[in-house]
Formats: structure tokens, C-alpha cells, sequence
């Protein structure tokens, strides 16, 4: 196999990993703790954070786990804001027509 071929596969095996950690923290976050299926858990605990000491310290334990990152918790929610701001200008771009 080529390099190109195995940086390929890497990149996919990632995007894939990536795809399925998001929809089981989305999962957690809606049937376990009552939010919403499109808010990852980790953004929910930056937003919730601000207003709540529980949720304050449950954003201190999610950081933990991602201790490579500065604040997992708020990259995670500035991801989610810049995603649904594409989806508005792609629906803008559409002449207003909205996306499910």
C-alpha cells in the first residue's frame, strides 16, 4: 500500500470514530440527561455550565477526559455554533428553504 492510500484509510477510520463518538454523546445527552439529539453532551455542559454548579463540575470531568484540549467542552459547542451557522447559509443560499 501506498502512503497516500494509508493516510487515506487513517483519515476515513477517523471521520468514522469521530461520527460514532458524537452520536453516542448526542445519544447520552437526549435520552439520559433530557436535551436535545442535536447538542452533543459536552456542548450542553459548556452552555449549562454557566448557570450551574453540577453542570460546572461536569464540564471540569469532560476536560479531564480530553486533557489534550485547553477546554473540550467549549471547542465542542464553538463547533456546533459554526456548524449550524453553514447550515443557515446554505439554506439562505436556497432561498430559505430549511434543512432537517
Amino acid at each position: 500500500m501506498s502512503r497516500g492510500v494509508i493516510q487515506q484509510v487513517g483519515h476515513v477510520a477517523y471521520e468514522v470514530a469521530y461520527a460514532i463518538t458524537s452520536i453516542l454523546s448526542r445519544m447520552i445527552n437526549a435520552l439520559l440527561l433530557r436535551g436535545s439529539m442535536h447538542q452533543t453532551t459536552s456542548s450542553r455542559a459548556y452552555v449549562e455550565s454557566q448557570h450551574s454548579a453540577g453542570w460546572a463540575r461536569g464540564r471540569r470531568a469532560i476536560n479531564a477526559l480530553f486533557f489534550w484540549q485547553n477546554d473540550h467542552c467549549a471547542e465542542a459547542w464553538a463547533s456546533e455554533v459554526n456548524r449550524a451557522r453553514k447550515v443557515l447559509e446554505r439554506n439562505d443560499a436556497l432561498g430559505g428553504a430549511s434543512e432537517t
